[in-house]
Formats: C-alpha cells, structure tokens, sequence
C-alpha cells in the first residue's frame, strides 16, 4: 500500500499541518492514521512507543475538537483496544467510547461494542451486536462496516457460508466496496470450498484501485497464487485482522 510505504515520510508533513492548523481535527485524525500505519513497517522499537503515545494523543485531541465526529471516537475506540497498556490502551476508556457512541448512533454503538467483543475473542457477544447493526444501520456505510467485521468473525470462526454471505450482502449494498471481492476470495481460500468463485472475485479485484487501507495488488496477486496452487488444500487459518 503506497500510504503504508510512505507513512514514515507522511507523518512529518501531518505534524506540520496540525502545528499550523492546531484547531483543525481532521489533521489530527489523519495524523494519528498515519503513525499507525507507519508502526506497521518500522522495527524501531524507541519510535514504535513514541508514535504508539502520540497516537493516542492525536486522536483524543481530534475527539475533544469534534466531539460529533463518529469517524474519530471509532478509531480511539479501536486505538484504546489494541494499543499496549504501555502507550495509552485501555479497555475501561474503549467502553466508555462505545458508550459515548451509541447514545449519538445506535447502530454504530453496537458495532463498537461488537468489535470490542471480537478483539476480546467473546465470540457470542460480538456476533450478536454486529447482526444489531446490521439491523439497526439507516447508511451504507455503517452497513458495509457492520456486515465486514461479521464476515471476518465467521472467517475466523469458521462458519464460512456466514462469511460468503456477509461479503455478498456488501457487494448488493454498496458495490464500490470492492474489498469485499478480496475476503470473498480469502473466504475460499480458508474454507477450502468454491474455489473457482474465489479466483474469479481476486481477478475482478485485481482491477480495481485498491485504496490505502485496502489489501495491495501485490496482496492480491499473491492470493491468487495461493488459490491456484496445487497445494491450496493445505488450508491456512484465518487470523484477526488489523
């Protein structure tokens, strides 16, 4: 991913905007998304606390100066869960986030609390409060959020015809979610079943213009490979995504 690769020499340019424009969050937010992209290809483990702290800072500043901004509070939400107790995570302050959101936005509330369930591996709880949002989203986009983390979860849980089912659902509702074409293909991949669909979804995804957060060509390319070898059925497990 071209943000990923560059994020070391991105974060310095998102310090300055936010030095300059102090009271802007969204330099905040974007700040702090760079920072965690950048902890994901340093090996430096002096700047992987600095920017693991400043994170943490950078998206409370973004919340306090946007209080409405749902965008932000999930990803403090989601900095607080996965974020060592050593630079500023916490599950007591993760709660209190998706409390926060769920009195702005129900639906967004119970997918707080449902990914919180998931990283915390209570299976139950988080398939319920996914399906809740499901259920209670009034946007695509808080859908299309919904139904891809309770397609990671049925990966992850093995119940691969849920997992089919959760990325199609995506495909119908919002068709420029194309990612969905990638963890369809993962889904064969892991379950070791409709093979032929998923080489046709990463091929159909090799054609589009992943996004910075989205899976690269090359990820892409590679799962394609996996599919088509002929030692395919050795079947990888899944693994919780980031």
């Amino acid at each position: 991913m071209l943000f990923t690769r560059h994020a070391a020499e991105a974060s310095p340019l998102f310090e300055r905007a936010a030095a300059l424009r102090p009271g802007v969050a969204a330099y905040h937010l974007w700040l702090a998304r760079s920072y965690a992209e950048e902890a994901k290809t340093s090996g430096n483990v002096v700047r992987l606390i600095e920017i693991g702290w400043k994170s943490g800072t950078e998206l409370e500043t973004a919340v306090r100066l946007d209080p409405a901004s749902m965008e932000a509070r999930l990803d403090l939400l989601r900095y607080y869960v996965l974020a060592p107790r050593l630079v500023g995570g916490s599950d007591a302050k993760a709660r209190i986030q998706a409390i926060v959101i769920a009195k702005r936005d129900p639906a967004l509330g119970a997918f707080a609390s449902g990914y919180i369930a998931y990283r915390k591996k209570q299976y139950g709880l988080a398939r319920t409060r996914l399906h809740d949002a499901v259920q209670l989203a009034t946007t695509r986009e808080t859908k299309v959020l919904a139904l891809t983390w309770l397609g990671y979860l049925s990966q992850e849980t093995q119940r691969y015809d849920e997992a089919f089912a959760a990325f199609d659902e995506i495909l119908r509702v919002g068709p420029t979610h194309t990612v969905a074409l990638y963890e369809i293909a993962r889904t064969s991949l892991f379950s070791g079943r409709e093979r032929e669909r998923g080489e046709a979804a990463v091929e159909a995804y090799l054609k589009t213009t992943p996004k910075y957060d989205e899976p690269s060509l090359d990820d892409a390319r590679a799962l394609l490979a996996k599919l088509t070898s002929s030692s395919a059925d050795r079947r990888p497990a899944p693994s919780q995504p980031r």
